[in-house]
């Protein structure tokens, strides 16, 4: 029972994740190779926050496009 909920969550925010996890980590990474962004201890929030924005507003969408 625990499985299929948890099997059920990720289908329905699948966008989300795949936003927070791997465009999370593409932002943060190019973010890091800015110099101007390396006295900022908070780039890993934003970068992973803006990830999670850019799924939620697909999955809102239905599409990332």
């Amino acid at each position: 029972m625990i499985v299929e909920k948890i099997f059920d969550h990720i289908s329905n925010w699948n966008k989300v994740w795949f936003g927070l996890i791997f465009l999370g980590s593409v932002i943060n990474a190019v973010l890091q190779k800015f110099n101007l962004f390396d006295d900022s201890p908070y780039v890993l929030v934003f970068a992973f926050g803006a990830g999670a924005l850019i799924g939620l507003v697909a999955k809102i969408r239905g599409a990332w496009l």
